[in-house]
Protein backbone atom coordinates (compact mmCIF):
# COMPACT_ATOMS: atom_id res chain seq x y z
CA UNK A 1 0.00 0.00 0.00
CA UNK A 2 0.93 3.41 -0.80
CA UNK A 3 0.60 6.66 1.61
CA UNK A 4 -1.84 8.86 0.99
CA UNK A 5 -4.22 6.53 -0.04
CA UNK A 6 -7.90 6.11 1.36
CA UNK A 7 -7.89 2.79 3.40
CA UNK A 8 -10.72 0.69 4.03
CA UNK A 9 -10.95 -0.28 7.62
CA UNK A 10 -12.58 -3.61 7.21
CA UNK A 11 -10.47 -4.81 3.93
CA UNK A 12 -7.46 -3.11 4.89
CA UNK A 13 -7.41 -2.38 0.71
CA UNK A 14 -7.09 0.77 -0.78
CA UNK A 15 -10.27 2.06 -2.16
CA UNK A 16 -9.27 4.57 -4.63
CA UNK A 17 -10.03 1.88 -7.55
CA UNK A 18 -12.90 1.63 -6.33
CA UNK A 19 -14.08 5.45 -5.91
CA UNK A 20 -12.54 5.28 -9.76
CA UNK A 21 -14.95 2.61 -10.96
CA UNK A 22 -17.83 4.57 -9.25
CA UNK A 23 -16.05 7.83 -10.75
CA UNK A 24 -16.66 6.44 -14.46
CA UNK A 25 -20.19 4.49 -13.79
CA UNK A 26 -21.62 7.98 -12.80
CA UNK A 27 -19.80 10.05 -15.48
CA UNK A 28 -21.30 7.24 -17.93
CA UNK A 29 -24.61 7.21 -16.43
CA UNK A 30 -25.08 11.11 -16.61
CA UNK A 31 -23.60 11.60 -19.87
CA UNK A 32 -26.08 8.46 -21.48
CA UNK A 33 -28.96 10.22 -19.18
CA UNK A 34 -28.27 13.58 -20.81
CA UNK A 35 -27.76 12.35 -24.47
CA UNK A 36 -31.17 10.98 -23.67
CA UNK A 37 -32.90 13.47 -22.70
CA UNK A 38 -31.37 16.22 -25.36
CA UNK A 39 -32.74 13.70 -28.30
CA UNK A 40 -35.81 13.77 -26.45
CA UNK A 41 -35.85 17.77 -27.03
CA UNK A 42 -35.34 18.00 -30.92
CA UNK A 43 -37.73 20.43 -31.65
CA UNK A 44 -38.33 22.27 -28.69
CA UNK A 45 -37.77 25.93 -27.80
CA UNK A 46 -35.00 24.57 -25.88
CA UNK A 47 -33.33 22.50 -28.68
CA UNK A 48 -34.37 25.71 -31.22
CA UNK A 49 -32.39 28.34 -28.62
CA UNK A 50 -28.91 26.20 -28.70
CA UNK A 51 -29.31 25.28 -32.13
CA UNK A 52 -30.83 27.64 -34.11
CA UNK A 53 -30.39 30.80 -31.94
CA UNK A 54 -27.26 30.71 -30.11
CA UNK A 55 -25.39 28.31 -32.33
CA UNK A 56 -26.34 29.01 -36.23
CA UNK A 57 -26.82 32.84 -35.36
CA UNK A 58 -23.78 33.30 -34.07
CA UNK A 59 -21.63 31.16 -36.44
CA UNK A 60 -23.20 33.20 -39.67
CA UNK A 61 -22.46 36.26 -37.54
CA UNK A 62 -19.20 35.00 -37.45
CA UNK A 63 -18.81 34.02 -41.09
CA UNK A 64 -20.45 37.63 -42.24
CA UNK A 65 -17.25 38.95 -40.07
CA UNK A 66 -14.74 36.85 -41.81
CA UNK A 67 -16.01 37.54 -45.31
CA UNK A 68 -18.50 40.01 -45.38
CA UNK A 69 -19.51 39.20 -48.88
CA UNK A 70 -20.31 35.81 -47.95
CA UNK A 71 -24.07 36.51 -47.80
CA UNK A 72 -24.09 34.11 -44.70
CA UNK A 73 -27.06 34.14 -42.99
CA UNK A 74 -29.26 32.02 -40.50
CA UNK A 75 -32.52 30.79 -41.63
CA UNK A 76 -33.47 28.06 -38.38
CA UNK A 77 -31.07 25.46 -38.14
CA UNK A 78 -28.79 26.47 -41.40
CA UNK A 79 -26.38 28.88 -42.51
CA UNK A 80 -27.54 29.73 -45.90
CA UNK A 81 -25.75 31.70 -48.12
CA UNK A 82 -25.51 32.35 -52.52
CA UNK A 83 -23.10 29.29 -53.07
CA UNK A 84 -24.16 26.87 -50.90
CA UNK A 85 -24.58 26.84 -46.62
CA UNK A 86 -24.67 24.33 -44.00
CA UNK A 87 -27.30 22.35 -41.80
CA UNK A 88 -26.61 22.16 -38.68
CA UNK A 89 -28.66 19.04 -37.33
CA UNK A 90 -28.69 16.90 -33.68
CA UNK A 91 -25.51 15.30 -33.23
CA UNK A 92 -23.63 18.37 -34.59
CA UNK A 93 -24.51 20.83 -32.51
CA UNK A 94 -22.24 20.61 -30.24
CA UNK A 95 -24.53 19.35 -27.27
CA UNK A 96 -22.45 16.45 -26.66
CA UNK A 97 -19.25 18.13 -25.52
CA UNK A 98 -21.94 19.50 -22.86
CA UNK A 99 -22.69 16.45 -21.67
CA UNK A 100 -19.87 15.27 -21.87
CA UNK A 101 -18.55 18.26 -19.70
CA UNK A 102 -21.44 18.42 -17.11
CA UNK A 103 -20.32 14.60 -16.67
CA UNK A 104 -17.15 14.95 -16.03
CA UNK A 105 -17.41 18.09 -13.28
CA UNK A 106 -20.38 16.48 -11.73
CA UNK A 107 -17.93 13.44 -10.98
CA UNK A 108 -15.01 15.47 -10.42
CA UNK A 109 -13.14 15.26 -6.86
CA UNK A 110 -13.56 18.97 -6.46
CA UNK A 111 -15.21 21.59 -4.25
CA UNK A 112 -18.65 23.06 -5.65
CA UNK A 113 -17.04 26.75 -6.17
CA UNK A 114 -14.38 24.64 -8.74
CA UNK A 115 -16.91 22.95 -9.97
CA UNK A 116 -19.45 25.25 -10.86
CA UNK A 117 -17.16 27.68 -12.00
CA UNK A 118 -15.41 25.51 -14.12
CA UNK A 119 -18.72 23.99 -15.32
CA UNK A 120 -20.06 27.78 -16.40
CA UNK A 121 -16.52 28.35 -18.04
CA UNK A 122 -16.73 25.11 -19.51
CA UNK A 123 -20.28 26.07 -21.20
CA UNK A 124 -19.17 29.40 -22.86
CA UNK A 125 -15.97 27.30 -24.21
CA UNK A 126 -17.93 24.60 -25.77
CA UNK A 127 -20.21 27.24 -27.15
CA UNK A 128 -17.09 28.88 -28.49
CA UNK A 129 -15.46 25.78 -29.85
CA UNK A 130 -18.73 24.66 -31.54
CA UNK A 131 -19.20 27.92 -33.09
CA UNK A 132 -16.14 28.00 -34.24
CA UNK A 133 -16.33 24.52 -35.88
CA UNK A 134 -19.45 25.53 -37.61
CA UNK A 135 -17.43 28.13 -39.04
CA UNK A 136 -14.99 26.08 -40.41
CA UNK A 137 -17.18 23.80 -41.91
CA UNK A 138 -18.90 26.72 -43.82
CA UNK A 139 -15.81 27.64 -45.27
CA UNK A 140 -14.52 23.99 -45.91
CA UNK A 141 -17.81 23.03 -47.36
CA UNK A 142 -17.45 25.37 -50.10
CA UNK A 143 -14.28 25.46 -50.75
CA UNK A 144 -13.60 21.63 -50.80
CA UNK A 145 -16.56 19.01 -50.17
CA UNK A 146 -14.03 16.45 -49.53
CA UNK A 147 -11.96 18.60 -46.65
CA UNK A 148 -15.80 19.28 -45.49
CA UNK A 149 -16.21 15.27 -44.60
CA UNK A 150 -12.96 14.72 -43.48
CA UNK A 151 -13.36 17.99 -41.04
CA UNK A 152 -16.85 17.09 -40.08
CA UNK A 153 -16.35 13.53 -39.84
CA UNK A 154 -12.74 13.06 -37.57
CA UNK A 155 -10.35 16.08 -37.52
CA UNK A 156 -13.34 18.45 -36.16
CA UNK A 157 -14.15 15.65 -33.27
CA UNK A 158 -10.97 14.88 -31.98
CA UNK A 159 -9.90 18.29 -31.68
CA UNK A 160 -12.85 19.51 -29.88
CA UNK A 161 -12.42 16.49 -27.73
CA UNK A 162 -9.08 17.36 -27.36
CA UNK A 163 -9.15 20.71 -26.40
CA UNK A 164 -12.18 19.68 -23.96
CA UNK A 165 -10.01 17.22 -21.66
CA UNK A 166 -7.29 19.97 -21.84
CA UNK A 167 -9.53 22.42 -20.19
CA UNK A 168 -10.82 20.09 -17.73
CA UNK A 169 -7.23 18.95 -17.05
CA UNK A 170 -6.37 22.74 -16.74
CA UNK A 171 -8.97 23.48 -13.69
CA UNK A 172 -8.10 20.30 -11.93
CA UNK A 173 -4.48 20.86 -11.65
CA UNK A 174 -5.86 24.34 -10.90
CA UNK A 175 -8.29 23.65 -8.28
CA UNK A 176 -6.87 23.44 -4.79
CA UNK A 177 -6.08 19.92 -3.19
CA UNK A 178 -8.40 19.05 -0.37
CA UNK A 179 -5.76 18.80 2.57
CA UNK A 180 -6.08 15.27 5.22
CA UNK A 181 -9.06 15.24 7.33
CA UNK A 182 -7.47 16.62 11.05
CA UNK A 183 -6.64 13.48 13.41
CA UNK A 184 -8.81 13.95 16.29
CA UNK A 185 -7.28 11.14 18.59
CA UNK A 186 -9.85 7.97 17.96
CA UNK A 187 -9.60 4.69 15.46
Amino acid sequence: MSPGRPVDDITGKSSSGRQGVWRVGVFALIFCALQWGWAAQQDSALFRLWVEDLNVRAAAALITALQPDSGAAAAGSRVHAPGGGINVLQGCDGAEMLWLMTAAFAVAPLAWRWRLGGWIAGLVLVWLLNITRITALFFAWRSDPAWFDWLHNYIGPLVLVALLALYFHWIMQRAPVAGPEPDIGYR
